[in-house]
């Protein structure tokens, strides 16, 4: 792509100059300036008229900041005319109110997206869209990513290192909405079975597992794979779960590694044999999480 520049503002800022490199194109610059009153000002510093530009910018930890500033510097770029603008937001904020749960919620996915449609950008793009309905409630072009392919070359060399076979590993969907992740995985691992568990949430951010065939995992290895690492509470139940029906390991993939507070020691001392995320969320991680990179999987 000609006259392409990138920019970033606060989440993926090592992804985004990484990309400039691979495509040895420019890193734009971006001034945020904060009021007294707690306005915020946004801006690009760099001319971007007649270029084709990509704002890498996930919307996670105060998402709310972080959207109204992707609006304003959209705003400020669109006003040099530039010749095309592609929002990527590698984890997409809000994407787990995307149906109402409980009495008088609204759909707060479905406000962002209109919020979103609002800046006319060209394209949006995401990695593992937690779910495929939430593409309805967009009016600009949306493109969810999968991020199997950089989880199925860890779990292959992962059995290659720990001289495990395909046949003795069950991939398991931790809830029916990760059934999808799940197929996919088992496609990239020969050999390997699928097993869904059932899920409900007594209560927002409290995860509760029904039972499981014992005969299904009993001496199996198995990877519990997932979009979103947030309080743990999906992974940790699920992984108690496996346990106690007999599997011999459990291992846990996670797209987007959003872990608030607490989450990181709840993990650390768990019973799970591997965790690994991917960088669409830019932060420091306990040694015990492996983090893989999805720059190979962005073709602009």
């Amino acid at each position: 792509m000609e006259n392409l520049i990138i920019f970033s503002l606060h989440s993926n800022k090592k992804l985004a100059r990484e990309l400039a490199a691979k495509y040895k194109c420019e890193y734009g610059r971006v001034s945020i300036r904060h009021f007294a009153d707690g306005e915020v000002l946004v801006k690009t510093i760099d001319n971007v008229t007649n270029k084709n530009i990509v704002i890498i910018e996930s919307t996670a930890e105060k998402a709310h900041e972080r959207l109204f500033e992707l609006l304003l510097l959209i705003d400020s770029m669109k006003r040099q005319n530039p010749k095309s603008i592609r929002l990527f937001i590698p984890y997409f904020g809000y994407s787990r109110q995307e149906r109402v749960s409980w009495t008088n919620e609204p759909v707060s996915c479905e406000v962002v997206a209109r919020i979103l449609d609002t800046a006319k950008v060209d394209e949006i793009l995401t990695f593992d869209l937690h779910h495929p309905d939430i593409e309805k409630f967009f009016s600009t072009k949306l493109v969810s990513l999968p991020t199997t392919k950089v989880f199925g070359k860890y779990y292959r060399e992962y059995f290659e290192k720990n001289n495990i076979k395909g046949e003795d590993v069950v991939v398991v969907s931790p809830d029916h909405g990760s059934n999808s992740r799940a197929d996919a995985l088992v496609k990239e691992l020969p050999g390997t079975t699928k097993v869904i568990l059932n899920k409900y949430r007594p209560r927002p951010n409290l995860a509760e597992h029904l039972k499981v065939d014992e005969k299904l995992v009993k001496g199996k290895t198995c990877i519990i794979i997932d979009d979103i690492i947030d309080t743990g509470g999906t992974i940790i139940s699920a992984t108690n779960l496996l346990l106690d029906s007999g599997a011999k390991e459990v291992l846990v993939g996670g797209s987007h590694a959003v872990l608030s507070k607490k989450t990181l020691s709840y993990v650390i001392n768990s019973n799970i044999k591997d965790i690994v995320v991917t960088n669409t969320i830019e932060k420091k991680v306990a040694p015990r999480f492996n983090v893989l990179d999805i720059l190979d999987l962005i073709e602009l």
